[in-house]
């Protein structure tokens, strides 16, 4: 599992499943939302000019060079998207 650590001791985190990955908000080692996609598309969110990524309580917008992750519409963190690919690549 790969992690990416946001301010107020939240934590991103990527788990490799058998045909998806699983996109995990946790605080403090507890899970707080998550949500499972495929890689494939996580990448195309990475490379391509698409701006917004899933519905529902966990959402990823990109805006440059950087990604905002926002829980029930709240920005709670912002990454790179070097990073996030950087993290994609290792799983």
């Amino acid at each position: 599992m790969e992690s990416i650590s946001l301010d107020n001791n939240l934590k991103f985190s990527f788990e490799k499943l058998p045909h998806t990955i699983r996109l995990v908000i946790s605080e403090n080692d507890e899970e707080w939302v998550c949500r499972k996609e495929k890689l494939k598309k996580l990448f195309s969110f990475a490379e391509m000019d698409k701006e917004h990524l899933f519905k529902g309580r966990l959402q990823l917008y990109k805006s440059g060079d950087k990604i905002n992750i926002q829980v029930k519409n709240e920005l709670i963190g912002l990454i790179s998207v070097g990073d996030f690919k950087q993290a994609l690549n290792k799983l």
